[in-house]
């Protein structure tokens, strides 16, 4: 019988390269169980549910992404303030609908 092993170290990797504003270019991860769950979430979200105002959208759109941007191979930080000081919420939900379609593309890649 033969000995099969697996390395969880060398699994081909994809990221999804980020430019932000300000000039900063990282490479984001895969999200992880939480993060993926919370960016599945918000693509049926939407800004005329009842109840709901434009700051708390802000506030959530833009902690999503920070939390989304910060997972990446080099380990720096963005944070939720940065996403809603610089950027606006076409430009946040563009940035989520584009992540959840990287990373519904790859799980959907069979190689």
């Amino acid at each position: 019988m033969a000995n099969l092993s697996f390395d969880f170290n060398k699994v081909k990797r994809t990221f999804f390269n980020v430019t932000l504003k300000d000039g900063r270019k990282l490479q984001v991860k895969m999200p992880m169980k939480k993060t993926f769950e919370k960016v599945a979430e918000m693509q049926t979200f939407t800004e005329d549910a009842e109840g709901v105002n434009i700051d708390d959208v802000m506030d959530t759109i833009g902690g999503l992404c920070a939390e989304c941007i910060s997972h990446n191979l080099n380990g720096e930080k963005v944070t939720a303030q940065y996403m809603t000081d610089n950027y606006d919420i076409e430009e946040m939900q563009t940035f989520i609908n584009e992540y959840y379609n990287f990373v519904g593309g790859v799980t959907n890649n069979p190689n």
